[in-house]
């Protein structure tokens, strides 16, 4: 387990105050905010050994990496492809289908993501 220096727990705390998605730069600005500087390449380095570490959860999308808090119960993301809004959900029926398509597989299931990407609500009615 690597060590949880000054700069890494300054992140850690920052994002588990939230319910927000966070990106390096996010991230970087909210510290610098609070007169916290960190270089942005630390804060790079420092989001990847706490979402390695398990003490936060990243989701890959298309342009970037976003980190959540790991404390949080299972949920799946709803992420807007043109505001970059991220919507957390839950769904009963989709996490019982995945045991049930890995049952008959055989499979183990050890952890998912599910990331469904289009409009949101917003976005949908400007459109039209």
């Amino acid at each position: 387990m690597q060590k949880l220096t000054a700069q890494r727990q300054a992140i850690l705390d920052m994002i588990n105050r939230s319910d927000k998605h966070w990106d390096a730069d996010d991230v970087a600005y909210a510290l610098k905010e609070e007169g916290i500087s960190i270089g942005i390449a630390t804060v790079y380095r420092g989001l990847a050994a706490l979402a390695d570490q398990g003490l936060i959860e990243s989701i890959q999308l298309a342009d970037k990496k976003r980190y959540e808090r790991a404390d949080k119960a299972h949920h799946d993301h709803l992420i807007c492809t043109r505001c970059g809004s991220i919507e957390e959900f839950c769904e009963p029926e989709i996490e019982s289908l995945q045991d049930k398509v890995a049952a008959e597989r055989g499979f183990k299931i050890e952890g998912h993501q599910l990331l469904l990407f289009g409009l949101c609500k917003t976005c949908k009615a400007e459109e039209s």
